[in-house]
């Protein structure tokens, strides 16, 4: 994430709350619960989750709730994001099934060394780097059977006029599937909100690696 768009996103961090209800206003809350229930993983399955960019938390707290065995690895550039989220989870009562902490997507992942998980998502944050190569970099954590759930802002007047905001772009539909396809992956499914709805800027891409 280039200077420009790191002092932007931190200043959005000084208003948490006026950010978590934006979001709740602008129908993006719910389309993460449409988001997660169009996972094929059973919601009595123990998994482990890593959440990459995750803002204030709105896909921990939809996984944490759909899937009561699920353990959750949560990051976010945004300190002040990651201190929203860690209230939220301690107020549900889930701090024993959550990790938090602050890291830049594009550098060192220590907290992470060495793990492997079984869903992994992505939501807004790719369009602020390399998408080929940070989605490369992620998919290393990523168990042999597991899912990677990237959930783009849509290349449709809604949506770059949204990621305007952030000093970014939104990537065309086609590249942010040849991002993982290109890699080995198998397209699963893809989930898009009707353009009636507010957040029909946004869309959901599940991929699985192809079986060799």
């Amino acid at each position: 994430m280039s200077k420009d768009k790191a002092k932007i996103y931190a200043h959005i961090g000084k208003f948490t709350r006026a950010y978590d209800l934006t979001l709740k206003l602008s129908g993006y809350q719910s389309s993460v619960g449409q988001f997660i229930k169009n996972i094929p993983i059973p919601v009595g399955r123990a998994i482990e989750v890593l959440d990459a960019g995750c803002g204030t938390g709105l896909y921990t707290m939809a996984v944490l709730k759909r899937y009561p065995k699920a353990r959750v690895t949560a990051f976010d550039l945004n300190p002040k994001f990651v201190a929203a989220l860690k209230r939220k989870v301690a107020k549900k009562r889930w701090g024993g099934r959550a990790t938090m902490f602050a890291a830049d997507l594009t550098g060192p992942l220590p907290e992470i060394a060495g793990h492997k998980f079984d869903l992994i998502i992505t939501s807004g944050v790719l369009e602020h780097v390399k998408l080929e190569k940070t989605a490369k970099r992620l998919s290393d954590y990523l168990t042999p059977e597991g899912y990677f759930l990237n959930s783009p802002v849509r290349d449709i007047p809604l949506g770059r006029g949204v990621t305007k905001f952030y000093n970014c772009k939104p990537y065309p539909r086609q590249r942010n599937i040849e991002a993982f396809t290109g890699i080995g992956f198998n397209l699963e499914k893809t989930v898009v909100l009707p353009e009636i709805l507010p957040a029909s800027f946004k869309e959901m891409h599940l991929f699985k690696y192809a079986a060799i």
